[in-house]
């Protein structure tokens, strides 16, 4: 337990044992975190709460007070007028009872103080190897579920049967009932078996790779016969998009971006070179199974222009060269995938987030001040000319924000990420200064991470996601944090 004491900052000298215990329960929490915000929303968020608490007390609790852990004010100014104005977006909301309840949301920003307040450098590098442990578990089971197959392939469906009127057809693949992971048509029977008869019963299937949600209503027959449901089906298939340990591929592969962002980074930098490609590799490829195109492009783009930052014309050229190969490998690992949807644009799930942001464009500028507040448009999702009858989001970050906040949350939004860009290329470059390789590389990881988040923005809601979030917050907490000029730090 004594190691745990050199993960943190700030201890005064005869520190009594409320406090080492404080400091050993705050570093056991977030390592819990980091540990778990790859695969679980749940056990993140309570190891969060958990340190935050932890770290309350050991604030209020120390001499040291709140004068540890703040951003740097560039940072601060357009952060805290986001936060601000989304607090009187939800106030002002045309639906404030959901608005006001999304407010929690806000409270994942405390991550990147947390973080940065209280780890040590020794505590982010640590934190940081969790983190990737962690995540190659993921991938591993990623690639394995991948080599063994997920679900069931449907061969044939009945006309009168109800997933037939869902949608389904043969040659989609089930792979969930009620979220519960199914391989035939016998355990897809038995998850039917437990429910009661009239349970709304959620069946997720895929059709071209893509999700197919259904809500089948259980009937008696259905529960005691299979069969009932008028399906037939065979082998596990492979024609699918991995999403780890989670159900949502999108979300994984923008973690997988920002892990893969992070090494090429290190990679960039000189630290452990070799390592640090193998981990670009292997998070770049399980990223490319996902079968994301927009993903996947950001993260093309994302590289090249930190290669040409890093490295000048011959950095450019390298980058290039890696998109070119990147891209044709992409194009192959969504085209298994997705079929033939790879190179076109005129497919159902383009047409759809085009109609979505063409909606939420249509909005923005009869409240573009405090904008209609967040999740308002869930209320008013066909009065507002919202394509289909899956309620969800806009599928971009700016018009999100603008349609939810108002334009100047979202110049807050825009301001915030310029200064971080600017605030970790300085760290970048200072820690290049003394030499001090992972400093360096950490830097421009999470400038590369916050590059690539950025630009899949444009075309995801990839900030509304808490998954996503939380983990690069982590990373520009611990980047900010632990790469502070009048830190200690080691030649590496």
């Amino acid at each position: 337990m004594q190691q745990l004491d050199h993960l943190v900052r700030s201890r005064e000298e005869g520190s009594g044992p409320l406090r080492v215990g404080l400091d050993r329960a705050l570093v056991l929490f977030l390592l819990l975190f980091s540990l778990a915000v790859p695969h679980s929303i749940a056990v993140s968020q309570a190891a969060f709460l958990l340190a935050l608490t932890m770290a309350i007390v050991r604030r209020v609790t120390s001499p040291v007070g709140w004068r540890v852990g703040r951003a740097e004010p560039s940072i601060e100014w357009p952060l805290g007028g986001f936060l601000v104005l989304t607090i009187l977006s939800s106030v002002f909301s045309m639906a404030p009872a959901i608005s006001l309840v999304k407010l929690k949301t806000i409270g994942l920003f405390l991550i990147l103080f947390l973080v940065r307040g209280e780890l040590s450098r020794r505590g982010g590098q640590i934190v940081v190897g969790c983190l990737v442990v962690s995540s190659l578990v993921g991938v591993g089971y990623s690639w394995l579920e991948k080599g063994i197959g997920r679900g069931v392939i449907v061969t044939s469906v009945k006309a009168e049967s109800p997933l037939w009127k869902a949608g389904l057809r043969p040659g989609d693949l089930i792979w969930m009932v009620d979220r519960k992971r199914v391989r035939s048509i016998r355990e897809i029977g038995r998850e039917l078996a437990a429910r009661d008869v009239g349970e709304q019963v959620s069946v997720e299937a895929l059709h071209a790779g893509d999700p197919l949600p259904i809500e089948l209503l259980l009937t008696e027959e259905m529960r005691t016969d299979v069969g009932k449901l008028g399906i037939a089906g065979s082998r596990s298939g492979r024609q699918f998009r991995v999403s780890g340990f989670s159900r949502q591929f999108l979300t994984y592969a923008e973690q997988m971006q920002l892990l893969a962002l992070l090494a090429f980074g290190w990679c960039l930098a000189g630290w452990r070179r070799r390592s640090a490609a193998l981990l670009f590799l292997v998070f770049t490829g399980t990223l490319l199974l996902t079968a994301t195109r927009s993903v996947t492009l950001s993260l093309i783009l994302a590289v090249t222009l930190l290669a040409w930052w890093g490295g000048g014309r011959r950095g450019l050229l390298a980058g290039l060269l890696a998109a070119g190969l990147l891209g044709a490998v992409g194009l192959y690992a969504i085209g298994t995938a997705r079929q033939s949807i790879v190179a076109r644009f005129s497919d159902d799930s383009t047409l759809r987030r085009i109609g979505y942001m063409q909606a939420g464009l249509r909005k923005i500028p009869e409240h573009p001040i405090l904008g209609v507040g967040m999740d308002a448009h869930r209320v008013f999702w066909k009065e507002w000319g919202f394509p289909g009858d899956y309620i969800t989001h806009t599928h971009s970050t700016p018009i999100q924000i603008a349609l939810d906040r108002g334009l100047p949350a979202l110049g807050c939004l825009v301001w915030f990420f310029i200064a971080i860009c600017r605030d970790l290329a300085r760290r970048s470059r200072a820690a290049r200064a003394r030499q001090d390789l992972w400093g360096a590389g950490l830097a421009v990881g999470v400038l590369a991470a916050t590059v690539g988040f950025g630009l899949s923005a444009l075309t995801n809601y990839n900030f509304g996601d808490s998954e996503t979030l939380m983990l690069w917050l982590l990373l520009l907490g611990v980047g900010q944090g632990t790469l502070e000029e009048n830190a200690p730090w080691e030649t590496s």
